[in-house]
């Protein structure tokens, strides 16, 4: 992905007040939540479906202080829930996203449930390493997809706009380099530019770049790759 400076009056084939790349869960959930707050989404997916690393994944999603938790006993806060991760990567972490995500991440789960009626639970059979409290959530099934199908029904429900099959390659920046909008290629090879007003990047990792990797974790260069190949670090990028 890559920067483009463009004029003040650059004209659009269309335009929206939030842009999201990336129709995966994160992706779908900032729509969800923009629309509930009256701002109108348009989320730009490479897939034919939107699946992505959410769909190969188990569906589960770390929490803290949930009330799944509480019914269940289980002592846990996002105070706890961010020393894990930052023990967990030796202190390395960037401490307010850590911060950010984890006092979140249980009125998300919450929301989910109340709001669109999905039957979350905590999984109180296992834990993951490094966690010290059992704090995932997952839906029956226990299965990315049905995350991302549950996801994805919900969306279409809210008048959600989803592009398929279309890659998002430019970004267009004002001249003082606040973003404008972006160039995207359809699934037919046309290009077509969208303006908005807010862009989010919701393109997950970069597991799917080898260079990438190489560079940055030089230590698993080699490794088998198994996640979506999607996740080309664009975002990052």
């Amino acid at each position: 992905m890559r920067t483009v400076t463009i004029t003040a009056h650059e004209k659009f084939a269309a335009e929206t007040p939030l842009l999201i790349i990336g129709a995966g869960a994160a992706g779908l959930c900032a729509a969800l939540a923009a629309k509930e707050a009256g701002v109108d989404a348009v989320l730009i997916e490479r897939d034919a479906v939107p699946a992505g690393s959410t769909a190969l994944s188990a569906g589960l999603i770390p929490a803290a202080g949930t009330r799944f938790q509480r019914a269940k006993g289980i002592a846990d806060d996002p105070r706890l829930f961010a020393s894990d991760i930052q023990r967990k990567a030796k202190g390395e972490a960037d401490p307010a996203i850590v911060n950010a995500v984890t006092q979140c991440a249980g009125g998300v789960i919450e929301w989910l449930a109340d709001r669109y009626g999905f039957p979350l639970d905590v999984v109180d059979n296992f834990n993951y390493p490094g966690h010290s409290a059992m704090r995932m959530h997952g839906l029956p099934t226990r299965t990315g997809l049905e995350l991302i199908n549950r996801l994805r029904n919900a969306a279409e429900a809210s008048d959600i706009s989803i592009i398929s099959e279309c890659v998002a390659e430019t970004l267009l920046t004002k001249p003082e380099g606040r973003i404008r909008g972006v160039e995207v290629i359809r699934g037919d090879g046309k290009r077509e530019r969208i303006g908005c007003d807010v862009l989010i990047l919701a393109c997950n990792g970069y597991g799917g770049n080898p260079d990438l990797v190489r560079r940055f974790i030089p230590e698993i260069a080699n490794a088998l790759y198994f996640g979506h190949p999607g996740n080309r670090g664009d975002a990052v990028l």
